[in-house]
């Protein structure tokens, strides 16, 4: 997050309740924080533009409360996906933006289907991700023994779904053997540590990642704490109820977190998960995409948002939730934060007003002029 006077001012007015739509505020007096009540973190995956135009602007700025952006880093500035200046901006709203590597590739293992000849140059796969990326190095293990392949392309035929490489495998193994396919330890490597450099290059701080297709093999276990804090979906459920972490037994970086969108959760499961948040003073994540596709419009998600409020559940990033919770430092930095790129900025680049208006309307108790901020 940025370290500027204006995000650290918003994160105040927030917790304060101020920005909260349909919260009872009293002109010229300060209003009173609820007791802390749980904390819940969205997320939203990929960086598409919809993050900004949709799920920022169309909700959580009209409810007032912050979210987390996780960003593959090759994709910012590209056709339909947020820019610089739009990472920034929302960092200067409260959100954070994390990481989705560089490439979103799923840097977790895949289970082989197949037996594997010494001959073949197909690896038969549940999942073909691993052969998005030609010149990419895979390991194919069954845990006592390996080979290292590079991948030439991916396919599908009526045997299944296949990783092509550039030569044959070298080795045969029993795919009843428990055989996996995973990127070696320098792809991963550059997927983790490429990905936050690259993003904090545009001025914001990174310490937190989402990992693609929530691909978290135990060669990604092994690395992802030297360069990140937590890892929001180390385990993720589509609908039902994951785990809601209490302070004292959330281990970092393994955080759970539920997919939202319609079809994943109904409003009843959403209602048990929030809650259990609320019972427990615990932490929960919600993911999500901002495409149309998702199924997650700004309606469904102000309905959520709505449903936390109503509990006095706190909505802020999955950094302050940390924080608060007394688990790391609010000041978790890097070296290669520039959080100056985004000091003093007032307005946005739609020509919105910032939140430099929103803290003079709070500062002169103006409700009804705050109400007319959050609604436009």
């Amino acid at each position: 997050m940025s370290n500027s006077p204006n995000s650290a001012t918003r994160r105040a007015v927030l917790k304060n309740g101020l920005a909260i739509a349909g919260a009872p505020t009293v002109t010229g007096m300060a209003a009173t924080a609820a007791p802390p009540n749980g904390k819940l973190v969205f997320t939203y995956d990929d960086g598409p533009i919809e993050d900004y135009t949709h799920t920022y602007q169309k909700a959580h700025r009209r409810e007032g409360v912050p979210a987390c952006s996780a960003v593959p880093s090759s994709y910012v500035g590209k056709s339909g996906n947020l820019s610089g200046d739009q990472i920034q901006e929302l960092t200067d709203e409260g959100w954070e933006i994390m990481s989705h590597s560089v490439k979103h590739r799923m840097l977790g293992h895949i289970t082989v289907t197949r037996d594997i000849a010494a001959n073949d140059q197909k690896i038969y796969v549940e999942e073909n991700f691993h052969g998005s990326f030609p010149g990419d190095t895979l390991v194919v293990s069954n845990g006592s023994q390996s080979a290292t392949v590079t991948v030439s392309g991916k396919g599908s035929d009526n045997r299944g779904k296949f990783v092509r490489v550039q030569s044959s495998v070298g080795q045969s193994f029993t795919a009843s053997d428990e055989v996996f396919t995973h990127y070696t330890k320098d792809v991963i490597q550059t997927a983790l540590k490429k990905s936050k450099r690259q993003l904090e290059g545009y001025g914001v701080n990174v310490t937190n990642i989402v990992m693609p297709y929530a691909g978290y093999g135990k060669r990604t276990r092994e690395m992802v704490d030297e360069y990140y804090t937590a890892v929001a979906n180390a385990e993720s459920t589509a609908g039902g109820s994951p785990q809601i972490m209490e302070p004292s037994q959330i281990r970092l970086p393994h955080l759970s977190r539920m997919l939202f969108r319609e079809g994943s959760a109904t409003k009843s499961e959403l209602r048990t998960f929030l809650d259990k948040i609320a019972s427990q003073n615990g932490l929960g994540i919600l993911g999500g995409h901002s495409w149309w596709q998702e199924r997650l419009p700004p309606s469904r998600i102000r309905m959520v948002i709505r449903m936390a409020k109503d509990r006095n559940i706190d909505i802020v990033t999955l950094r302050d939730a940390l924080a608060d919770f007394g688990i790391t430092t609010s000041q978790t930095t890097s070296a290669t934060t520039n959080a100056q790129t985004t000091t003093n900025r007032s307005t946005t680049k739609t020509d919105q007003p910032g939140f430099g208006v929103l803290a003079a309307l709070a500062s002169i108790g103006s409700a009804a002029a705050l109400k007319r901020y959050l609604t436009t």
